[in-house]
């Protein structure tokens, strides 16, 4: 179930690029953008570590990359905190 939600993912990210870049121009946030790609890694992460054939060291790296993405997206809301 995993790999075809990561399909249609990667399917809807190609698309939007597509219209964004030869159709007509999104207006999508930072913040957006930054949210979906910290999504899509999260899953690919979780893919690649669930995979027992394949090296794991590749679905660590996935995570990693998206911690440090939503690390970004919730840093603004911190600081607004304290």
């Amino acid at each position: 179930m995993l790999k075809k939600v990561n399909i249609i993912l990667a399917f809807v990210g190609m698309g939007a690029c597509l219209y964004h870049f030869f159709i007509e121009h999104l207006d999508f946030s930072g913040t957006s953008i930054l949210s979906c790609l910290a999504l899509m890694f999260l899953l690919f992460g979780i893919d690649g570590i669930r995979e027992k054939e394949r090296d794991r060291k590749l679905g660590y790296a996935f995570l990693a990359a998206a911690m440090v993405m939503v690390i970004g997206l919730v840093k603004p809301y911190i600081e607004m905190l304290f």
